[in-house]
């Protein structure tokens, strides 16, 4: 028998005394909604537990002790989550998903709400595996709810609860884990805040995927031709692809995550990500004697019509695809200390004053995200063109002449889908970072960088969209869970709306009418 500790507290800084207390697991939580700090299982903290001995259990709780919160749709909605969140920390095939009833609900309660939940949670999982579920169902919950939901046939493990006052749980011997109630116990940095479990040897229990491989470790792959795209799980249902990688793009696999799929480690647009890609969009990687180094390339010259234009001005209608060239214009100073340029990009926002001035206004027929987004990056040093040479220029300044930036001539407009493809494409020339993560988004802007998400229309023709992520103040704030990690960055926009703080609306750029989005950052 196993002895180990159920908690809703982070457990990493614990690890090592728990170990040494003769802890071999820790059990630990998913969660959606949950307004808990620490209580969601991070990679991080899954990686630094395993990293010093300990085993991992998760179970996917809510709120789970009413009746609502049960039924088959809740139990789709659970289990997409569960998956993602499991997706996110590395947990292995053939690994466990507890789900939590966390009440003494009746005979009747439980056929009713929580077998369809489970039915739904199954048909999800199964869906996500291709046919067969990659991951293992449990249930926590009274001896009732355990026997109930494991009568169903597919459910593979059982928790029983600490109360043992709940409807059979007295009489359950058929339990994988148990919990033990805390009459006051301490342990480690945890203080009280944690039940004593016992387990048997199997139990859904886990390591993630690739915890013991560090970066620039790991057996080397590259993307086939067509490209491949990497996901927050494995599976090409229910989560949108993180990024496509492109045909030759290299990464380190860091494990076998599911079958057909591996866990994998690569940097891309200047940044790290882990994240999953099928086995069959990867190939192996030949080394062969090193090519000589290619021929430095040429410094590509930023594109801008006339410069100090004084009718380019926030009152202007007719100017768009100038910089703005008003003498009064603020900047931001891009060697100042981060307090000042903080002050800086406010002053920018303040100046340029999206909501009211002409030059953002929407019209009938068009919107200017483009242009706001590129007048604020102007101003802030952060070069986003608002104008790009065209091809046939490109391949003039590649041959090492110097060309005047004429319009329609040599270079051309961009609207914000062209923007996406110049940020990854080359972006990085000019200084821009492509993060994946919102929280590192909105520490860019907070520290007096500039940050944009920007997302490209899936339909050839149309606009995408763009918005600044902005500085957060007392007043105005970015939305965080309950960890404290950004959920939607603090965003200034025109568009449909012009909102000076605000944007087209909570997580626009996942929208369907997009085939690909990114952050980026610039010092």
């Amino acid at each position: 028998m196993l002895e180990g500790l159920s908690t809703n507290r982070h457990c990493d800084a614990s690890a090592a005394c728990l170990v040494s207390s003769g802890q071999a697991f820790v059990i630990r939580y998913h969660s959606r909604t949950t307004q808990q700090p620490q209580k969601r299982l991070s990679p991080r903290e899954a990686a630094e537990l395993a990293r010093a001995g300990l085993f991992i259990a998760c179970v996917y709780q809510d709120r789970g002790r009413q009746v609502e919160d049960f039924g088959s749709a809740r139990g789709e909605e659970d289990a997409i989550s569960a998956l993602t969140f499991a997706g996110q920390v590395g947990q292995p095939a053939g690994s466990a998903v507890y789900f939590a009833v966390d009440e003494d609900l009746s005979s009747a309660e439980i056929r009713s709400a929580v077998l369809p939940y489970f039915r739904s949670v199954e048909r999800t999982f199964r869906v996500a595996g291709g046919g067969t579920p990659y991951l293992k169902i449990g249930v926590y919950g009274s001896g009732l709810t355990c026997r109930l939901v494991r009568a169903l046939g597919f459910v593979d493990f059982a928790w029983l609860a600490e109360a043992t006052g709940w409807r059979e749980s007295n009489l359950y011997t058929a339990w994988h884990v148990k919990q033990h109630r805390n009459t006051g116990q301490t342990l480690c940095a945890l203080d009280n805040l944690f039940q004593r479990c016992e387990a048997h040897d199997a139990f859904g229990q886990f390591q993630p995927v690739g915890f013991e491989v560090h970066s620039g470790e790991g057996e080397r792959r590259r993307i086939k031709a067509e490209g491949g795209n990497l996901r927050h799980l494995p599976s090409i249902r229910f989560n949108e692809p993180i990024t496509l990688l492109p045909q030759g793009h290299g990464l380190r696999v860091l494990g076998v995550s599911a079958p057909g799929w591996l866990r994998v480690r690569t940097n891309f647009g200047g940044g790290g990500v882990i994240g999953h890609v099928a086995l069959s969009r990867l190939e192996a990687v030949v080394d062969v004697p090193a090519p000589a180094p290619a021929p430095a390339l040429l410094p590509l010259p930023v594109a801008h019509l006339r410069e100090n234009n004084p009718s380019a001005t926030r009152q202007s209608v007719n100017h768009r695809a100038y910089p703005i060239g008003e003498a009064s214009r603020p900047a931001r100073e891009t060697l100042s200390p981060p307090d000042q340029r903080i002050a800086q990009l406010r002053a920018i926002g303040d100046y340029l004053a999206v909501e009211s001035s002409p030059r953002y206004a929407r019209t009938p027929s068009a919107t200017f995200c483009n242009v706001y987004a590129h007048d604020h990056g102007y101003l802030a040093g952060a070069y986003l063109p608002r104008v790009w040479w065209t091809g046939p220029a490109l391949l003039r300044i590649g041959q090492g002449e110097t060309l005047s930036a004429i319009y329609a001539e040599t270079v051309r407009e961009m609207r914000a889908d062209d923007l996406f493809a110049w940020l990854v494409d080359i972006g990085p020339r000019f200084g821009w970072q492509r993060v994946f993560d919102a929280s590192a988004l909105q520490a860019a802007a907070n520290s007096g960088g500039v940050g944009v998400i920007c997302a490209d229309r899936a339909t050839e023709g149309r606009p995408g969209h763009i918005t600044l992520v902005v500085p957060e103040d007392s007043v105005h704030r970015a939305q965080r869970d309950a960890d404290g990690h950004v959920t939607q960055p603090l965003q200034s926009q025109a568009g449909a709306l012009n909102r000076r703080f605000g944007s087209a609306g909570p997580n626009w750029w996942m929208g369907s009418e997009f085939r690909d989005r990114g952050f980026f950052i610039h010092a």
